[in-house]
């Protein structure tokens, strides 16, 4: 396999892992917002919360599944 292309794969996995973190933290934050402090929010408020905590956790899924896909990628093309 080419040098290159296994650098490439690399570092995309390093980034990806790098988003998850980030992805799952603010979600984190987020939903703990949504948690504490209930009669300070509007039901707006609340309903941009969720749904913005939910659209991260589906964010870093989705990444979750490309960095299981270029490891797999990266293992065959060792073998």
């Amino acid at each position: 396999m080419n040098e290159k292309l296994v650098k490439e794969i690399q570092t995309k996995i390093s980034d990806y892992t790098r988003y998850i973190y980030i992805l799952l933290a603010v979600s984190t934050f987020l939903y703990l917002g949504t948690v504490i402090g209930d009669g300070e929010k509007t039901l707006s408020q609340m309903l941009v919360m969720s749904g913005t905590t939910i659209a991260l956790l589906g964010f870093s899924f989705y990444f979750a599944y490309k960095t299981k896909k270029l490891h797999r990628q990266l293992q065959q093309e060792e073998q």
